[in-house]
């Protein structure tokens, strides 16, 4: 809720909540996250596996 509203279409305040419900949401979400231990560690993409898709009408491989 925003002031009341379900909705305020203010740049920066938008799909942000606000008050004790948004607070305890965060909270629950910044838990969460420790327990499961992620945003600990960063990983490098692997780029080797990307596969460029192909052609619009090209046949597919069957092996």
């Amino acid at each position: 809720m925003h002031g009341g509203r379900d909705y305020t279409p203010e740049w920066r305040v938008r799909q942000r909540g606000q008050g004790p419900y948004a607070e305890q949401i965060a909270a629950r979400f910044r838990l969460a996250c420790k327990r499961l231990q992620l945003n600990e560690h960063s990983y490098k993409l692997r780029l080797d596996l990307f596969q460029r898709p192909l052609p619009p009408g090209s046949q597919l491989s069957l092996f």
